[in-house]
This record gives structure tokens, sequence and C-alpha cells, in this order.
């Protein structure tokens, strides 16, 4: 019982002294804890102002207009075969310096996908197939590609020499029926099969 008391005593005595060396420091060093409370409330005042401006600039982004030099982009989606068709054009002049707003009232058919001073994509939906769908058959005894046009009619594309005398039977079977291909840069390799 003795030891707790002592212990007790020892703890308050340090406590009080601790405070008194803590206090004193304050006080040499020219400030009061009047001085102290004025800092934190400058602290405060700093935090509070550097927040102001911060939503001002987060606000003001928002006018970001489109720079003369800016890259200008059309991405088309086609909704009955799934492809995009993506592909960059000289800057319209009667946009630079357009913000996103402007550029969405001006190009109302489309909407503005991606939106930065130096680039801007716009995108379309469209009710249809992509002009990028062709078919490779037999027409009057030679090779001709086949553009398939939305309606699902067939337009003359592009006539070969490759004549069907030439071509094994199973080939001209293959030819007879059509073979689809996807993309205008693949026609060449498939005719090359051919020739």
């Amino acid at each position: 019982m003795k030891k707790i008391i002592f212990l007790g005593i020892l703890v308050f005595i340090v406590s009080v002294g601790v405070g008194f060396v803590y206090t004193r420091l304050f006080y040499d060093a020219g400030e009061t804890p009047q001085s102290v409370q004025f800092q934190l409330n400058n602290i405060e005042d700093y935090g509070t102002q550097n927040y102001t401006k911060l939503q001002t600039l987060e606000a003001s982004s928002e006018d970001e207009k489109l720079s003369p030099n800016a890259r200008f982009a059309i991405k088309e989606y086609y909704d009955e075969c799934g492809h995009f068709n993506f592909k960059y054009y000289q800057l319209p002049t009667e946009i630079v310096n357009m913000t996103r707003q402007e550029i969405e009232d001006h190009y109302d058919e489309y909407e503005v996908e991606d939106f930065e001073n130096d680039s801007v994509v716009l995108t379309k939906e469209i009710n249809g197939l992509c002009d990028e769908h062709f078919y490779v058959t037999l027409e009057n005894d030679h090779i001709e590609v086949m553009k398939l046009g939305a309606d699902g009619s067939f337009t003359p594309y592009q006539k070969t020499d490759i004549s069907r005398e030439y071509l094994p039977e199973e080939d001209v079977k293959q030819l007879e029926e059509g073979i689809y291909v996807y993309g205008s840069g693949k026609i060449n390799s498939v005719l090359e099969d051919y020739e």
C-alpha cells in the first residue's frame, strides 16, 4: 500500500514539473498561449483560402477551349455490324477556341466523347453496316470483288483479270458461293491466294 501511495506522489510531482518546464519554454521564446492560438487561426485561414482557390481552379477548367493545333477525330459506330470507323480530319476553323459545350451545340448530331484543349473526338451511332464489308465472287468467268451495301445489295467494287479457267474446281465452288471479307485492306491478300 505504501508503494502505491509513493508511486502516486511521484507521478504527481513529475507531471507538475513537466507542465512547469513546458510553460517556461513558451514564455522564454516570447510566445504566450494567445500567440499560439493566433498561429493556429492563421493556419486555418491559410487552408481555407487555398481550398477556395482550388475550387476556383476546378470550376474554371470547364471553360477550357480548343487550341488551333488540336487533333480532330470522328468515331462512328455501326449498330448492325458492331464495327467502328475512326478517322482523323483537319480541324475545322470554325470550332477553334470553342468550349466543349459550344462544340456539342455546333455538332448536334454527334456526341463529344473526349475533349481537351489539344484534341477532340466526336462520336455518332449509325443504323446500318459500315462500308468495309465485301464478297469475292465469280462474275463473267473472272474474280470480282463486290461491296455489300447497308440494304443487303451488292455493287461492283473491283474487277480482276483472274480467270475461272485457271482455278481448281474447289476454288471455283468457293468463289461461286462468295467469300466474305471484312476490311478493304484484306482484299489483296485474299486475291493473292487465287493468282
